[in-house]
C-alpha cells in the first residue's frame, strides 16, 4: 500500500488540510449544543484491536503465489486501513479502538488476470472477497462481511491504476479500476478531455469505485451520473470473466452492462471500464442564489427541469446546511459579500442557499443561463453573486 492513504478515522491524509477556523468551531458547538469541554481523540493505529486473522496458511500461500508474498498482508495496519468506508457509522466504529470485523487479509493484485485468479481461488477456498477502491463508500459497501465464509479478504485494486487507451475521435477512454479520478483527469487533460465526474469524494474516488456504486457528482444534473457514461466493462467472477461490448446501445437481450453497474461488488470485481469522455470546458459560470425556504427552492428547480433549462450544477442546501455554509465562509466569504442586512431586509435571513453552474463553450453557457435565470427570479430567488 504505497499510494497516498487517508487516516483510518476520518477524511484526508495525516496532517493535511486546513484547521477548523475558530468562528466555525464556535458555530458547530452552538448548533450541536456542546461546549467543547469533552474531547475524544481517535486512537493511535497501533492501539486498535483486531482479532487474529482467520485466513489459513494454505489459502494464504495460494494467494501469495498469484500476487506475490508482499501483496498479501495480514498486519494490523493493512487490516485497519481496509476495514470500513467513510460513513458516520464507519468512522464511529473506527474511532472505537476495536474492529472485530476487520478483514482477515488485504490482497493487492497487479493485473486483471491476477484479480480474476484471486477471486476464483477465494471461491474455491470459501473466502469472501470485498473489493476496495478509494475507500470512500458511505453506504456500508466496504464492510468486510464474513457471512458463512471461512474468512474474508479486502481486494485492494490500487495497483490497477492505469489509463489503458484514449480514443480522441470517439471520445472514449479505457481505465483500470483503481485509478483515482484526479489522476485520470490529469492524463485526459493533456488531450483536452475530462471524465467530467465530480462526486464530493473526487480527490480519493476511483473510476472502478464510481462505476460499482453508480456514483453521481456535482455536475450530474447536466452531464448525468457515471452510469450514463459507461460504454463497456470487464468483471471477474468466481465462474470466469464477464466482458461487455463497447457499443452505445443494443437491443439484443438483457442489459448486462446495466446489471453490473451499481452492483457494489456483489456480482464480481470490475477490472476494466470504458467511459465516454468530453472536452474540458472553456467557460464556467457558478452563481449563488437564496430562497426563503427549502420548498421554494425545490419548486424553482422543478420548473427548470420541467422547462428543460436545468443548469449543469444544481445544489440546494436546507436551512441548517445554509447556516453552516455561511459560518464556514467567514468574514471574507459569501456572507460578507451578500451582507446579512441585505438578506434580512429581503426576507432571506433564514432561507436556503442554492448553487447553480453552467460549463461549456462561452456562447453556450450564456445561451443556457439566460432562461434559467429568468425562472429563478420568477420563483422568488435572490441572486447573491457569482463565484470565481
Amino acid at each position: 500500500m504505497s499510494r497516498r492513504e487517508q487516516v483510518f478515522h476520518g477524511w484526508g491524509e495525516p496532517g493535511a488540510g486546513p484547521a477548523l477556523p475558530g468562528h466555525a468551531a464556535g458555530f458547530l458547538r452552538s448548533e450541536l449544543g456542546v461546549d467543547g469541554s469533552v474531547v475524544a481523540p481517535p486512537p493511535a493505529l497501533e492501539d486498535v484491536v483486531v482479532p487474529e486473522s482467520a485466513l489459513d496458511a494454505g489459502a494464504r500461500e495460494k494467494l501469495a503465489a498469484i500476487v506475490g508474498e508482499e501483496h498479501v498482508r495480514a498486519d494490523r495496519e493493512a487490516r485497519v486501513l481496509r476495514a470500513a468506508g467513510k460513513s458516520y457509522l464507519d468512522l464511529l466504529a473506527q474511532r472505537s479502538g476495536s474492529l472485530p470485523g476487520a478483514p482477515d487479509a488485504v490482497v493487492a493484485p497487479g493485473s486483471a488476470a491476477e484479480a480474476g485468479a484471486v477471486v476464483r481461488a477465494c471461491g474455491e477456498a470459501g473466502v469472501a472477497v470485498v473489493p476496495f477502491g478509494g475507500g470512500t463508500s458511505v453506504v456500508g459497501g466496504l464492510a468486510p462481511e464474513r457471512g458463512g465464509h471461512r474468512a474474508v479478504i479486502s481486494l485492494d485494486l490500487g495497483r490497477l491504476d492505469r489509463v489503458l487507451e484514449v480514443d480522441e475521435r470517439s471520445r472514449t477512454a479505457r481505465f483500470e479500476p483503481g485509478i483515482r479520478l484526479p489522476e485520470a483527469d490529469h492524463v485526459l487533460a493533456a488531450r483536452g478531455l475530462t471524465i467530467g465526474h465530480h462526486p464530493q469524494s473526487y480527490e480519493w474516488a476511483t473510476v472502478g469505485g464510481c462505476v460499482a456504486t453508480r456514483s453521481s457528482g456535482q455536475a450530474s444534473t447536466g452531464f448525468g451520473r457515471i452510469d450514463e457514461h459507461v460504454l463497456a466493462l470487464r468483471c471477474e467472477t468466481p465462474l470466469g470473466e464477464i466482458s461487455t461490448l463497447p457499443v452505445p446501445a443494443t437491443a439484443a437481450g438483457p442489459a448486462l452492462r446495466e446489471l453490473l453497474v451499481g452492483s457494489e461488488g456483489t456480482l464480481g470485481v470490475i477490472t476494466e471500464v470504458t467511459l465516454t469522455v468530453r472536452p474540458v470546458a472553456r467557460a464556467r459560470r457558478y452563481e449563488a442564489w437564496f430562497f426563503r425556504s427549502f420548498g421554494e427552492g425545490a419548486d424553482a428547480l422543478r420548473t427548470l427541469v420541467q422547462a428543460d433549462v436545468a443548469p449543469d450544477v444544481a445544489r440546494l442546501s436546507d436551512e441548517a446546511e445554509t447556516r453552516m455554509s455561511l459560518a464556514l465562509a467567514g468574514t471574507d466569504g459569501l456572507k460578507a459579500r451578500v451582507g446579512g442586512a441585505v438578506l434580512r431586509a429581503r426576507g432571506y435571513a433564514e432561507g436556503c442557499l442554492m448553487i447553480v453552474g453552467w460549463e461549456g463553450e462561452p456562447e453556450d453557457v450564456a445561451r443556457r443561463r439566460s432562461p434559467a435565470v429568468r425562472r429563478l427570479e420568477a420563483a422568488g430567488g435572490f441572486a447573491a453573486g457569482r463565484g470565481p
